[in-house]
């Protein structure tokens, strides 16, 4: 679970503002252009999933100083969060980023692009864009059922493999438990995944304004049912180039005034610690702008939110009982979910708390290691771009690949 642009809205707050320098050379470039523009190679390879929707899935086969220009032979997995997209795992560049850090450590890396999102934003027949009722008719349910089995199954046909290891942030660990639970033939495909802020047990969410809009949860879905709106920033309302254009033209440099608007908003959403988070990142984050997400996502997660359970999506009485034999939506079986699992958790994430973290070690049937990252402030989306994310982060991900490599 993200949140990672629409909240910041919400908990926008006056905080101490920092310099931000705006970089010409982000403008523009597509996630191809700046893996390759370090010298990684990129593959882009479209996946169909069993419902229609097509999916793209980017590739970095080896690293940058690689001796061989073939494929490593680890494939690893990596899943982003709610309205993120793989942008998510390069934003801080290839000495701390983990699409670059792991393909020079020797990992063949795939990087999903969820359905709905701007580089899976297709299907076979659906016009996200006119027949908005039936493409955006999915929670995270979804992706977990249909886009991550058919995306394991093509990474392995592609790598002549067996197994992969699977890194997911937020709604990319959501939908790997959604997977476990429905799917538990796929428990096999996996050798270690690693949950960097998991997200299932979220009872006890710290984020007052995330748990304010759950209370609102039925309205929001009335609202979005009578007002057809049901991806989270529509692009017929405000495309991602506009969104660009807007928050580039707030946090240029000469823009003093708005400058420190823009800066506080980045802070915000890293989680209340300025000093995790480095001028270059903002430069590339204001030209990335938001993955994309069905409305339901979000509804989704609000259940989760007032319920503390993992549950599947509330569709209401009458359409439950049709998909679930029961008028209130089910929980998800945990005891399915028996791939290990190593759990990574922050101390000031307030979006999946410690409290959570240590419940769902309780639930979770293969659980071979927790970690806390040893950095007190540590929060929700320092897992993707903290600037000291190669000093706290990845070398324990290092640590734990290697074990069950």
């Amino acid at each position: 679970m993200n949140f990672h642009w629409y909240s910041s809205i919400v908990i926008l707050i006056v905080l101490p503002n920092f310099k931000i320098t705006m970089g010409a050379q982000w403008s523009k470039m597509n996630f191809s252009d700046v893996v390759q523009s370090y010298g990684y190679p990129v593959e882009i390879h479209e996946v169909t999933t069993e419902d229609g929707y097509l999916l793209d899935v980017f590739r970095v086969p080896y690293g940058a100083k690689s001796s061989t220009k073939t494929p490593n032979p680890n494939p690893i997995l990596l899943n982003h969060g709610l309205m993120g997209s793989a942008e998510n795992f390069i934003v801080g560049g290839p000495t701390k980023a983990l699409a670059y850090v792991l393909a020079d450590k020797g990992y063949d890396i795939w990087l999903c692009n969820a359905r709905g999102t701007q580089h899976s934003r297709k299907h076979v027949h659906l016009d996200p864009d006119k027949d908005l009722e039936q493409y955006w008719r999915f929670s995270f349910h979804e992706i977990g059922v249909y886009d991550l089995p058919a995306t394991i199954d093509y990474v392995l046909n592609k790598t002549g493999k067996s197994q992969l290891h699977f890194i997911g942030h937020s709604q990319g660990t959501t939908t790997f438990f959604v997977m476990g639970s429905e799917r538990p033939e796929y428990n096999e495909k996996i050798k270690l995944m690693i949950a960097m802020a998991p997200s299932a047990l979220l009872g006890n969410i710290k984020m007052i304004s995330l748990r304010l809009l759950a209370t609102f949860k039925d309205y929001l879905k009335t609202l979005a049912d009578y007002l057809k709106v049901y991806e989270l920033i529509p692009k017929y309302l405000l495309s991602n180039e506009a969104i660009r254009s807007i928050t580039s033209s707030f946090c240029e440099e000469h823009q003093v005034i708005t400058r420190t608007v823009c800066s506080n908003v980045f802070v915000a959403m890293s989680g209340f610690s300025p000093e995790q988070l480095d001028p270059d990142t903002i430069t590339f984050l204001t030209n990335l702008g938001p993955g994309g997400a069905s409305v339901y996502q979000a509804l989704h997660y609000a259940q989760l939110v007032n319920s503390g359970k993992f549950v599947k999506f509330d569709w209401g009485p009458r359409e439950n009982m049709i998909k679930y034999n029961s008028t209130t939506p089910p929980e998800y079986n945990f005891a399915n979910m028996v791939s290990p699992m190593s759990l990574f958790y922050g101390e000031a994430d307030l979006m999946v708390t410690k409290e959570d973290v240590m419940l769902l070690t309780t639930r979770l049937p293969n659980v071979v290691d927790v970690y806390r990252i040893p950095y007190d402030n540590w929060s929700h989306l320092d897992f993707l771009w903290a600037r000291d994310m190669d000093k706290y982060l990845n070398p324990h991900i290092f640590r734990i690949l290697r074990k069950y490599k």
